[in-house]
């Protein structure tokens, strides 16, 4: 479960983990805002899922990695990573900075979801790179249809089964369990 710490040195952010590695999210004040609506307070743990929805929603973003100092003490469950909810690169595995790009081979076009540094090696050939975090269910038919975006491929369908995930019943779910403390 990710914890929410308001204040740091970077300003407010959720700290959660993604398979061996702690990560800090930027929280914008909207994020914060709902939160804080929900019932969490400073230093306390929440949804994984109400995470997803922050980083779905812009409210939580660039991520980096924590300060190593202590992350053992967070004691994060490998049932409740935030990582569990979000695209990954299909190259390295990282859930952080991840795009839809799709790059022209000799075999045709091909669309992946990427991270930093495929999308660094991959550059020359690229020929559409979004950041997850903007696109929808409806921009991706559109990235279809114009055919931007190759009809039916792998990434695609990945992104389309995270926008389908209802991530906000996970806030009904946190206000629910902190009204009764």
């Amino acid at each position: 479960m990710p914890l929410f710490q308001p204040k740091t040195p970077a300003g407010p952010v959720a700290l959660t983990k993604d398979i061996d590695r702690i990560v800090a999210y930027s929280l914008t004040p909207e994020g914060v805002k709902k939160l804080r609506e929900a019932g969490v307070r400073s230093g306390q743990r929440f949804p994984s899922r109400a995470l997803a929805a922050l980083i779905r929603s812009g409210q939580a973003h660039s991520p980096r990695l924590a300060d190593a100092a202590g992350q053992t003490q967070f004691g994060f469950d490998r049932q409740e990573e935030t990582g569990l909810h979000l695209p990954r690169c299909e190259m390295t595995g990282v859930t952080s900075d991840v795009h839809l790009v799709v790059y022209g081979e000799a075999a045709g076009t091909v669309a992946k979801l990427l991270g930093p540094e495929p999308r660094f090696v991959l550059q020359k050939v690229t020929q559409l790179s979004v950041p997850v975090t903007v696109l929808s269910l409806a921009t991706i038919s559109q990235l279809e249809t114009v055919q931007k975006l190759p009809p039916k491929s792998a990434a695609a369908a990945t992104l389309r089964e995270w926008f389908r995930q209802d991530f906000e019943s996970a806030w009904a779910k946190l206000q629910k369990e902190n009204a009764r403390k």
